[in-house]
């Protein structure tokens, strides 16, 4: 009984382990392959795989009654995690994994081996029936799984008649729905922990009221962009955006108000950038986008895009008007301007838009890099 306390916990203490450092793993992956997105499903069913490899092979708990020794794991547990982590696919191919495994181990392709390849497989199947899509499963649905591959490995091991006695076969259901459970709240602690560090970075980075970065975050991108401009010899251009007389606004229907238009405007800012491009309000009425890879004529282009969007949106209020309004534009680009001018530039920029009339773009004038 010793022997198999410490193997239960030996094999908790490797769960936890794998599960925190594999969360942290596919976290770095997701942000590296963001436009991969089969490739995640991938690498979740393949580090499960490993997981329940490692489960079969060196984490193995043993029974014996009288003369008769019995291996018994935790493998169908790695095809549960990796359909909650992945899905479909991500169960399926490290449901593969673990049965080809299997196949060949020990004495392969005998007839305990395809009993083996066929719990892997049938492992899968009821863990799809019972489980739905990744990151959505609850506890019930989760125990329900459970209870179900559990099901799955009695009926291997009776086929094979190595559990004869059905008190060991009552001992490990419990062994493996305490592994279960475990493992579920492990997954879910990961994951509440990972949605605190998400929303507390948003709310570091992130403007309250508009949901785009807020001048700190801004600055740190503007810098960082300068760097890789530098070292990759690229443009991209600086626009500074301001509402026009968004003080009549202000004093003509509230602050309340004001703060729909502001969302609003965001949101067309949001819609008219181009992806990869970076968008902040850096203030009262004012917002800032860095426009990646973008030269004079392209940054004027998409600069006046954001101004025509601007001037044909209808902004919706609070009891239900409808007002129109115009923004007005400063544009500086890098290498034509400095990189410590392009804000200064950018700004008298929008005063020379604002001076010739508003609901214009203005070009700042080169203040070349050395």
């Amino acid at each position: 009984m010793q022997t198999i306390i410490q193997t239960l916990f030996n094999n908790l203490t490797f769960l936890t382990t794998v599960l925190f450092f594999g969360n942290l793993f596919l976290k770095f992956m997701d942000q590296k392959l963001q436009r991969v997105n089969w490739m995640i499903p991938v690498l979740a069913g393949v580090f499960a795989g490993l997981l329940g490899i490692c489960m079969m092979s060196f984490f193995s708990i043993r029974f014996s009654t009288g003369d008769n020794t019995v291996m018994v794991d935790f493998r169908q547990l790695a095809i549960m995690i990796s359909f909650y982590y992945g899905g479909a696919w991500s169960g399926l191919i490290s449901a593969i994994m673990i049965g080809v495994y299997r196949l060949f181990s020990g004495e392969p392709l005998q007839f305990s081996s395809w009993v083996g390849f066929g719990n892997a497989m049938f492992t899968y199947v009821v863990t799809s029936l019972c489980m739905r899509g990744p990151r959505e499963t609850s506890l019930k649905i989760w125990f329900r799984a459970i209870i179900a591959t559990l099901l799955v490995y009695i009926v291997a091991v009776t086929i094979l008649q190595a559990i004869t006695h059905i008190e060991l076969n009552l001992f490990f259901g419990l062994l493996y729905i305490c592994a279960g459970l475990f493992a579920y709240y492990i997954i879910r602690y990961i994951q509440r922990a990972d949605d605190t560090l998400t929303m507390t970075r948003e709310a570091a980075n992130h403007d309250f009221l508009t949901q785009l970065y807020n001048p700190r975050a801004f600055d740190r991108l503007f810098r960082q962009t300068i760097v890789d401009a530098r070292e990759h010899q690229r443009s991209f251009a600086l626009l500074v955006v301001d509402i026009d007389f968004f003080k009549k606004i202000n004093d003509s229907y509230g602050h309340l108000n004001g703060d729909t238009v502001l969302v609003q405007v965001a949101e067309v800012l949001g819609r008219t950038i181009r992806p990869g491009d970076y968008c902040a309000r850096k203030g009262g009425e004012e917002f800032a986008v860095i426009l990646n890879e973008c030269d004079e004529r392209q940054a004027v282009e998409l600069a006046e895009e954001i101004r025509t969007a601007m001037e044909q949106h209808t902004f919706v209020l609070e009891e239900g008007q409808s007002i129109q309004l115009t923004v007005s534009i400063g544009v500086s680009c890098y290498p034509l301007t400095a990189p410590e001018q392009l804000f200064p530039e950018a700004d008298r920029a929008l005063y020379q838009a604002k001076e010739n009339g508003r609901n214009r773009v203005a070009l700042a004038d080169c203040t070349p890099a050395e």
